[in-house]
């Protein structure tokens, strides 16, 4: 079976895509959240094929997120 999922294949290598504007979109349906601030975690799901991101918003000079796919082992960066 395949992991690609052309509905929410946009979020893999993004990190300015946020969560809240694509949850006021209709494309995500936020599950889950940490408390808020700078540093928040979310738990998503795509309304399209019920795909599951774990969504880590990163502080820095501009915020930033990262989406990582439920499921799916993170690669390590050398």
């Amino acid at each position: 079976m395949s992991d690609r999922h052309p509905c929410c294949d946009p979020y893999r290598d993004g990190d300015r895509t946020d969560p809240n504007d694509e949850h006021r979109a209709g494309r995500v349906r936020i599950v889950e959240t940490s408390e808020p601030g700078w540093s928040m975690t979310y738990r998503v799901a795509c309304t399209t094929c019920a795909r599951r991101f774990t969504v880590k918003q990163i502080d820095g000079p501009a915020l930033q997120w990262k989406w990582v796919p439920q499921g799916e082992k993170r690669r390590r960066v050398h």
